[in-house]
């Protein structure tokens, strides 16, 4: 009886820890993003954040007041600021949304094909995979060590994401940029699955990170660090024998897509 309500108890703990886990990281703020992950075994992608390289251990300081590239930054910022209402702010605002629908309606563009659950199974879960990996778990010291303020709390301006979304950034370390980590990670991938469409794939990758800066949500500085996070982790998933798995199962499914085409 002790022993079946211990199992009870355990059952229980597992998914509220990984709930708690995941509603406190970097990408909780998305409203409703664990809808994308609820077919994921709990808890598990392609490593852990502890199995991550340490962003804090290889990432130079960021500039700060005093510093001239500071000023750099302001510059930036003050550039996108006054794109507000224009296409690009409204692709920013797009790039902003992480729910992996939205993802891989981004993405699909320049791959060329439509990525999905129905076509491309394997390689929409490796989305989900690699926005907890690259965006959150690849990130995690550097953020929570430098806790940076945001370019639109140091400005007292809105970013272009909705309020509630900003009072939780607004707690959330700037430095570097986990949204240009998983667009630099994923482009990355992709580009290696569909090496024909890899100049569109990096563009938009590239751009997906530019997003941030426009947006107020991260400084010039954040964006240029979280590209270098992203090609690390993308290195890091080169070892992981079932990143290498899923990314054969992937191609072939771009592979029989783009066959259909024809």
């Amino acid at each position: 009886m002790a022993k079946n309500l211990k199992i009870k108890k355990l059952a229980i703990f597992i998914p509220t820890l990984y709930c708690s886990l995941f509603f406190s990281s970097s990408f909780a703020f998305q409203k409703g993003s664990t809808e994308d992950f609820l077919g994921h075994e709990v808890g598990v992608t392609y490593h852990t954040a502890e199995q991550a390289v340490s962003s804090k251990e290889y990432l130079p300081v960021y500039p700060e007041e005093e510093n001239p590239e500071f000023e750099a930054d302001k510059l930036a910022y003050l550039h996108g600021y006054n794109l507000k209402g224009t296409e690009r702010w409204q692709q920013a605002t797009m790039d902003a949304d992480l729910h992996i629908a939205n993802v891989a309606k981004i993405f699909s563009q320049p791959l060329g094909i439509t990525i999905s659950p129905q076509t491309t199974p394997t390689l929409y879960k490796m989305l989900g995979d690699l926005l907890v990996d690259s965006a959150d778990n690849a990130t995690k010291t550097a953020k929570e060590f430098y806790m940076r303020k945001r370019p639109f709390v140091y400005f007292g301006n809105h970013s272009c994401q909705p309020i509630d979304e900003e009072d939780r950034l607004r707690h959330n370390g700037s430095f570097p940029s986990g949204h240009t980590a998983y667009g630099w990670t994923l482009a990355l991938v992709l580009a290696q699955i569909s090496p024909s469409h890899a100049e569109a794939i990096i563009k938009r990758g590239y751009e997906f990170g530019q997003s941030r800066m426009i947006c107020g949500a991260h400084w010039q500085s954040d964006v240029d660090a979280g590209r270098m996070v992203g090609a690390v982790e993308y290195s890091k998933l080169q070892s992981i024998p079932q990143f290498q798995e899923d990314l054969r199962k992937a191609t072939e499914e771009v592979n029989q897509q783009y066959s259909l085409l024809k």
